[in-house]
């Protein structure tokens, strides 16, 4: 097959909700890894709405750049694992702990119902709620809203007001992307809101983001610095960011 028909076959192949992962592309076409990934760049370049990730590719939905939450779900798990260990080692014995609706937020939940800690979360993600449906220990709130079916969150207007009800003793938060300048950046505006409003609703504010989210921007801009008490990362910042966090009195864990 001509790369040019291949490329075509796979534009088709990539789902209008949903994504394709590149090994899978790779046995379809009985090509590397490597000869997919060029292919997806040439994709990306025709702006016809589809977008490159780490290990896959997926279409934009209208307004909304960000990947498929069950995209999302599937890559870095290991690393989510370790980042979700160290989270949890924080939390302490009936706090109330704030998560948002990150993937990685997903992964520190089913830690705390593992380790079947004593606590209330308030969250506004669908996926975290249903991990606590037969776990007796933790006490659920789910914020109400407007569904953002992309990512199986309640976001809006309605869903902020509910959150600002609520006390915090510590909230996890992972923003789209980390940018020096610009400080926590997502992008849905809808996410950036709540995720502002549960570092200004707790006591204990940890940023918990792969080495990937650092060095880039999206259009909503979540907070500065000033708003995070402790960075929780998979790989050792570079010196440059490490000088940044430490000049910003913000403790930082490499996992």
């Amino acid at each position: 097959m001509k790369a040019s028909e291949r490329i075509g076959s796979i534009i088709s192949q990539i789902p209008y909700n949903g994504f394709i992962m590149v090994k899978d592309l790779s046995r379809m076409f009985g090509v590397t890894e490597e000869t997919i990934r060029r292919d997806l760049g040439r994709i990306v370049d025709m702006n016809i709405g589809i977008c490159k990730v780490h290990g896959g590719a997926y279409r934009v939905s209208k307004g909304d750049e960000s990947s498929p939450f069950s995209f999302r779900s599937t890559i870095m798990v290991e690393e989510k694992k370790a980042l979700a260990d160290y989270c949890v080692s924080c939390i302490k014995p009936e706090d109330c702990v704030m998560l948002d609706s990150s993937t990685t937020a997903l992964f520190i939940a089913r830690r705390i119902s593992e380790a079947k800690l004593r606590v209330t979360l308030v969250t506004n993600s669908l996926p975290i709620a249903r991990e606590f449906e037969c776990d007796e220990n933790a006490k659920v709130i789910c914020i109400g809203g407007q569904l953002r079916k992309r990512n199986e969150s309640l976001i809006g207007y309605q869903a902020v007001q509910m959150l600002r009800n609520y006390c915090g003793d510590c909230c996890f938060v992972s923003p789209t992307s980390v940018d020096e300048k610009f400080g926590l950046t997502d992008h849905s505006e809808g996410e950036a809101e709540i995720r502002k409003c549960m570092l200004e609703q707790s006591s204990r504010r940890y940023l918990v983001v792969d080495h990937t989210k650092f060095g880039s921007s999206c259009i909503n801009r979540i907070s500065d610095f000033s708003s995070v008490d402790a960075v929780v990362t998979d790989t050792e910042p570079s010196e440059r960011w490490k000088k940044l966090f430490e000049s910003k009195g913000i403790a930082i864990h490499s996992c």
